[in-house]
């Protein structure tokens, strides 16, 4: 069963993006792959360039991916990345982690053996992750919580 973790940035001046960088490179040097899941194109191509200049010393081999296309390109993108960047279904190995960066709960998440949810707390981001964290319970996931002080 797909093991979900929810991280809630309390009184944070980083963003979501920025907390998913420090998440992406921790991850990264443990040797897990992953994939993020954006919220359409042109977030993804926004993160895509965070994890460019996000830290000076620091280098995050990635690329995006898109789950609809089935050419032999994009399949040998994956395989040789270990982080996947992509707004709609990926078509990856299972093995990976997902960092979600999207406001609803992707349709494809138990494909992951883990799901990683960062809470910004603000109003709106709390109505949004309260949603998401019933959805996963309505499906019979108990997720993880931690609390991040800021």
């Amino acid at each position: 069963m797909t093991r979900v973790t929810f991280y809630l940035l309390e009184n944070s001046q980083q963003s979501a993006e920025q907390f998913a960088c420090k998440l992406v490179e921790k991850a990264w040097r443990g040797g897990l792959p992953m994939h993020i899941h954006t919220e359409d194109e042109s977030s993804c191509v926004a993160f895509d360039k965070l994890l460019w200049v996000w830290r000076e010393d620091s280098f995050l081999p990635h690329g995006i991916v898109t789950g609809t296309a089935d050419s032999e390109d994009n399949s040998a993108s994956i395989d040789n990345l270990p982080i996947t960047l992509g707004f709609d279904t990926p078509s990856i190995p299972q093995n990976r982690l997902l960092i979600n960066l999207n406001s609803e709960v992707p349709q494809f998440f138990t494909q992951f053996n883990r799901v990683c949810e960062i809470v910004v707390i603000s109003p709106g981001q709390k109505t949004i992750s309260r949603n998401k964290f019933r959805s996963y319970r309505q499906l019979g996931i108990e997720p993880e919580v931690h609390n991040l002080p800021g």
